[in-house]
């Protein structure tokens, strides 16, 4: 079975369902296993309409987007197919806004191996957007480099943006719509304060994972009204 971990719910009705991964489990299985450890199979356990939507892959259910396995936060899911296309095709449109908060240690850090000159505002003293390409970088793709060059061995073809807006000394509020793997993780990176406990981009050790998904806005399937939700 899969591990029991509470899921808190933070925001449901008939067709919509959003709630809060705790970090260090995965959003999605990555076999046909209904026992493999994730949220997905936990949540069909409790709630067996996350299943009845079919979408990328018919083991995912309903998951409208995925966090990383260390990120902690919301997650949205829709409960029935009609529900799912809708915010598939709304979140293919850049209309589904997400936040997250970043969290690092004061003071800037070293650029790690592989980054290029980073040329955009001061993400601790102002407010602003974070513009970049990605390109697979490390063994096997396990990491993320960001480029302004479209035309890089292995880079993605869209430009993906993260806006943020300082919150504290150690703080930001990053925004985004369209998301690439490790987006919010490497421009951090990349703006000189890597993420409390993210090595794997130049970030400290910690017992905690400084990046949490804290709102989510979106169009409700059942209504067609505009819904923000947050943390």
């Amino acid at each position: 079975m899969p591990r029991q971990t509470a899921i808190r719910t933070i925001w449901s009705n008939e067709r919509v369902l959003v709630v809060d991964k705790p970090s260090g489990l995965p959003c999605a299985p990555l076999s046909d296993d209904p026992e493999e450890p994730c949220l997905v199979n936990v949540l069909r356990l409790e709630e067996p309409r996350v299943m009845v939507p079919q979408g990328r892959l018919v083991r995912e259910g309903g998951l409208v987007h995925r966090l990383d396995t260390p990120t902690r936060g919301l997650v949205l899911f829709a409960l029935d197919q009609e529900a799912y296309d809708l915010l598939s095709a709304e979140q293919k449109r850049d209309g589904i806004v997400k936040q997250y908060r970043a969290i690092f240690p004061p003071g800037p850090a070293r650029l790690p191996e592989g980054f290029p000159e980073y040329p955009y505002h001061d993400v601790v003293n102002e407010c602003g957007l974070i513009n970049s390409y990605f390109r697979s970088y490390g063994p096997k793709g396990a990491s993320v480099r960001p480029t302004l060059d479209p035309k890089a061995k292995n880079t993605s073809p869209t430009l993906y943006t993260t806006q943020t807006e300082a919150e504290s000394p150690e703080s930001v509020i990053c925004t985004l719509t369209r998301g690439f793997r490790h987006q919010v993780r490497a421009h951090l990176a990349w703006s000189g304060h890597p993420l409390l406990g993210d090595t794997r981009y130049g970030g400290p050790e910690s017992q905690s994972f400084g990046l949490e998904a804290v709102g989510i806005s979106f169009t409700d399937p059942s209504d067609g009204s505009y819904v923000t939700i947050t943390l």
